[in-house]
């Protein structure tokens, strides 16, 4: 049997719109072995949100075992889901790695990793999700001309530390594009380019005061926090706890703070604070980023 565990992840931050995403620490699991049959077992968060039919994880079971051109005779799969659904923390990445790294297992490992990460690219159309799924860190990534994943893997400095409000309201990654619009003034994609530029250095090098004045968008996030409730008094009260930085996470709901793992505490009690008075149900966490990426191991 094989045990796949796989890291939910935040994409965009702020101005990295499709294009960088991090894996935090909160996981789905998916153990695996091959049967006489096929039996799925589903588990965890949200479990009465999942359905065997048209479930991701299987389809992109069978998206592998298409691409190698065989399939077995059966297997016993089993999902903990450990991601909170449409919420803007990678759940569909989570769900296509999962599934693909349990076919793969399944099938004695026939794609290498590179493999994985195109077909899941495929799959969910761009890799700012799936690649730090796979692959853990912080990842700058693209789809070049000859359909190739170029991407670069940057270490999360030691003291960085997430803190998330996870609203109880979806958002469906269709409906939050839908708002973005379709072009653009060059002023606000060369805004974007040069922050992204620079906060990444930040990322690389721990500087703190550069994040905090580059993590700006321009491009997505004025449109979007219109469906976020109270986004602006959220940004504000994390900002004044001592987060250095704010963004939305992913597509939403879910926003989340960046900091000193020494003001994680005070940064989570302020957001908490304020969606008590905003009178926002959801919950407020603090998430390590995730260096490993997903894991597969045997078990017995």
């Amino acid at each position: 049997m094989y045990r796949i565990t796989v890291p939910a992840t935040t994409a965009n931050l702020g101005p990295g719109y499709d294009v960088l995403g991090m894996a935090l620490s909160q996981y789905s699991v998916f153990e695996c072995e091959l049967s006489d049959e096929i039996v799925i077992e589903l588990d965890g968060l949200e479990k009465e949100k999942l359905t065997i039919e048209n479930n991701l994880v299987i389809n992109c079971m069978n998206k592998l075992f298409e691409k190698i051109g065989k399939y077995p005779s059966g297997y016993h799969i089993k999902i903990t889901n450990g991601v909170p659904l449409a919420r803007g923390m990678g759940s569909s990445a989570t769900a296509i790695i999962g599934g693909l790294l349990s076919a793969n297992a399944l099938m004695d490992f026939p794609l290498s990793k590179d493999a994985i990460l195109e077909l899941a690219t495929e799959i969910e159309g761009h890799p700012d999700n799936v690649a730090p799924a796979l692959l853990g860190n912080l990842i700058v990534s693209t789809k070049i001309d000859n359909g190739e994943i170029v991407y670069k893997s940057i270490t999360p400095f030691d003291e960085l530390m997430c803190v998330l409000f996870i609203p109880d309201y979806e958002i469906s990654t269709s409906s939050s594009r839908s708002v973005v619009p379709k072009s653009f003034e060059i002023r606000d994609a060369v805004h974007n380019m040069s922050h992204l530029t620079l906060m990444i250095m930040g990322f690389m090098t721990g500087d703190t005061n550069i994040i905090s004045k580059t993590m700006n968008d321009v491009i997505h996030e004025p449109y979007r926090k219109s469906l976020i409730l109270g986004f602006d008094e959220l940004k504000k009260s994390a900002l004044d706890a001592g987060a250095f930085g704010f963004a939305l996470s992913g597509a939403g709901s879910t926003v989340i703070a960046f900091c000193d793992k020494a003001d994680a505490e005070r940064v989570s009690e302020s957001l908490q604070e304020t969606r008590n008075m905003l009178g926002i149900a959801g919950k407020v966490k603090k998430i390590e980023p995730c260096r490993n990426g997903a894991i597969c191991e045997k078990i017995d």
